[in-house]
């Protein structure tokens, strides 16, 4: 910064040297010597902005090799980063892994990590990691791209796409009407041996973080139980659940909006359909995300990279390939979305306080037999 600050100083000498001394006028054709021109004249907007010029940083060249912590699914993103890769020359290396198993492996890797991007499906896999301190700050042009629900208080990460909690169920099998309004009412014996659920998705963890921060780890506990006693199916992710309520073997499934879309989207005939609940963390709505690490070896990528989801390519992709909710102004949401703002999502989630009840949910559902 010293170095600069004199070469700004010496900048502004010469212009004001300039300005003292006048300039030659032309020389004339094949004639005698012009006469001397009017006294050179400096501006003060033209000194300030040579002053600027001086002393702003270069942009950096964004190049080099990215490694991205991704946990997001592969079959939902590798075209945004494959794009993103042949649109800038970078180097992409890819993990991809559960969104918390990620954020576990981030905290025991802490400085020494090779992740220049955190990639997650869920917003309390990310405050896990800014919890322990290991993002930059986002600048402020990124952060607000997107609504401020979908944004970490403290700028560490930044909401990429939106999705929500919801039922799919198999219309043959069950009526709107036999559905309770909340997920607490699928504790219910009627609901016997007809619900599936994956309880080590990411997803399914970001919910239970929000039922004990809302309703108390006691009342979570019991839930998880009687759940249990009721002869659910476990499944290993969301999609599984809609392929067996499509083939009539599981009645409710508790999984993220988008997957039950993606089959609509093939088969408009499919028995298959979304519930939204009524309210309560069943109902949450919340975005995927990114941040950066403090420990990056690329950041110019890095940053690069996060703007890259916020273009119109990539949230186009969001909606139309992955059905999920468009975040950035302009992008016009999917025919089969329903409107964001009908959703009863619990308002005012304080992600930050989610992501510390993670490690509690994840004990409870062990805890509870799953």
């Amino acid at each position: 910064m010293k170095n600069k600050s004199k070469i700004a100083f010496l900048l502004v000498m010469v212009m004001l040297f300039a300005a003292c001394a006048g300039e030659a006028g032309p020389q004339g054709e094949a004639g005698p010597q012009g006469e001397a021109g009017a006294p050179g004249e400096v501006s003060d907007a033209q000194v300030a902005a040579a002053v600027a010029d001086a002393l702003t940083e270069p942009e950096a060249e964004v190049g080099g090799k990215l490694v991205i912590y991704s946990g997001r699914k592969e079959s939902l993103v590798a075209d945004v980063i494959a794009a993103f890769a042949a649109d800038t020359g970078v180097e992409v290396e890819v993990r991809y892994a559960k969104s918390a198993a990620l954020a576990s492996t981030l905290a025991l890797e802490g400085a020494i990590s090779p992740a220049d991007v955190f990639f997650s499906q869920d917003p309390v896999s990310l405050g896990v990691v800014a919890k322990e301190g290991l993002f930059d700050v986002l600048p402020s042009d990124v952060l607000d791209n997107v609504p401020s629900w979908a944004v970490d208080k403290r700028g560490f990460w930044v909401g990429t796409s939106g999705r929500s909690r919801s039922l799919v169920i198999d219309t043959r099998d069950v009526t709107d009407a036999e559905l309770p309004s909340t997920i607490y009412g699928l504790a219910d014996e009627k609901f016997r041996g007809r619900l599936g659920l994956a309880p080590t998705n990411s997803s399914f963890i970001a919910m239970i973080t929000c039922m004990i921060e809302l309703d108390g780890e006691d009342k979570v506990a019991e839930w998880l139980t009687n759940i249990n006693a009721l002869d659910y199916t476990e499944y290993p992710k969301n999609s599984p659940q809609v392929a067996a309520a499509d083939a009539g073997e599981l009645d409710i499934g508790m999984i993220n909006h988008y997957y039950t879309l993606r089959v609509l989207a093939e088969n408009g005939d499919s028995p298959v359909k979304n519930v939204y609940l009524d309210g309560g963390c069943g109902a949450m709505v919340m975005p995927a995300g990114a941040g950066v690490l403090s420990s990056s070896q690329n950041k110019a990528a890095a940053h690069a990279f996060i703007e890259y989801l916020h273009s119109t390519s990539a949230q186009e992709h969001f909606t139309n390939t992955v059905f999920e909710f468009p975040l950035v102004a302009g992008i016009t949401p999917n025919a089969l979305l329903p409107e964001l703002d009908s959703l009863n999502s619990p308002a005012d989630l304080n992600w930050s306080a989610l992501a510390l009840w993670q490690e509690k949910a994840v004990e409870l559902i062990a805890q509870a037999g799953y």
